[in-house]
């Protein structure tokens, strides 16, 4: 599959699940709209990103070169343009 394709497909996953998740998350966060502020705070932040987690393994496999991409030559270091110079 093409590095261009992976991309597509990976946005559109990605809109998906932060569309679930949203709803998810607002609605476990209506059960602390009781609770202290510092309840409420760490759990916002827990919440607010613990949405990489499941999505992290797709960004990984959307950053993974394509098979004739990875064979092409690559640049040279920057070590040895300066030594070049």
């Amino acid at each position: 599959m093409r590095a261009t394709h992976r991309r597509a497909i990976g946005i559109t996953l990605t809109v998906v699940v932060l569309f679930v998740y949203s709803f998810f998350a607002a609605s476990v966060g209506g059960l602390f709209a009781d609770k202290p502020w510092y309840a409420q705070i760490a759990y916002f932040a827990v919440a607010g990103l613990a949405w990489v987690i499941p999505l992290y393994p797709v960004y990984v496999w959307m950053r993974r070169p394509d098979p004739d991409e990875a064979a092409a030559e690559k640049p040279p270091e920057a070590a040895a343009i300066r030594k070049r110079s």
